[in-house]
């Protein structure tokens, strides 16, 4: 964090409860260095003030400054462990319901990783899943523009909360908010709760009933987002009227 920031040591205390804290000045990435923490055996939550290569999806680089919200949140869960289906989809709800309560505005998550407030992005997710030393590690990366008040021209699209809410914000807040509302999103799918969830995911989406076009690897369709599943999947219906279901590609939203 930036040198002028204070960090009461009550917020460090509470952020601690989720995972070993890193707070880092420069890393290459917040989700390689957790991985890197993967033998440990813990949980881990890593923030740092930059990153030399961050990334997004399609390893397209992430734009970040010293005013963003740039962490990872290292997991190590059991080796069948259903409530990792989806996980982007509900790191994503979590995230939306943290704005929601530190910002007092109501983003959306178009699928699968972005997060609306207006049309602006905000925030954007990795999730990524590796094997480290015969066990499985999952970390959470997660950008959010928080304080910044202005972007390159190229960014066109980004906002941030200031922008949107026209007041700075205490990232660590934001970082303490998401981390209590995903884990509580977590209990509720190791007890099986994923209809209630699946709701309000489909409540914050930008694309559910509306008009896309999705880039994947090989191909584009064109349709109506007629669903989504509890794996973050949509399923969508192509102009041609066929039904098909998709777990990842580049949404532009059309007219």
């Amino acid at each position: 964090m930036t040198p002028s920031e204070q960090i009461s040591g009550a917020l460090l205390n509470r952020l601690t409860q989720f995972g070993r804290l890193y707070l880092l000045d420069t890393v290459t990435s917040t989700n390689d260095y957790a991985f890197s923490l993967a033998d440990r055996n813990e949980p881990a939550v890593v923030v740092a003030r930059n990153q030399t290569r961050g990334r997004g999806r399609f390893r397209r680089r992430w734009f970040a400054t010293e005013e963003s919200l740039t962490f990872s949140l290292l997991l190590l869960p059991e080796a069948e462990s259903p409530w990792l289906a989806g996980l982007t989809q509900y790191a994503g709800l979590a995230l939306c319901k943290a704005i929601e309560v530190v910002a007092g505005i109501k983003p959306q998550m178009r699928w699968p990783n972005d997060i609306l407030f207006q049309g602006k992005k905000l925030a954007g997710i990795l999730c990524e899943s590796r094997n480290v030393r015969h066990r499985r590690a999952v970390v959470i990366g997660i950008g959010v523009n928080v304080n910044q008040q202005q972007f390159p021209e190229e960014l066109a699209e980004a906002g941030s909360l200031r922008q949107a809410a026209g007041q700075k914000f205490d990232r660590l807040q934001l970082l303490e908010a998401f981390l209590t509302e995903l884990f509580a999103i977590i209990e509720k799918l190791k007890r099986g709760d994923v209809g209630q969830l699946l709701a309000l995911v489909k409540d914050r989406s930008a694309v559910l009933h509306r008009r896309v076009e999705i880039r994947g690897f090989l191909r584009r369709h064109v349709g109506t987002v007629i669903d989504i599943d509890a794996e973050g999947r949509i399923v969508l219906r192509t102009d041609s009227g066929r039904l098909i279901v998709l777990n990842a590609g580049q949404v532009t939203q059309l007219r």
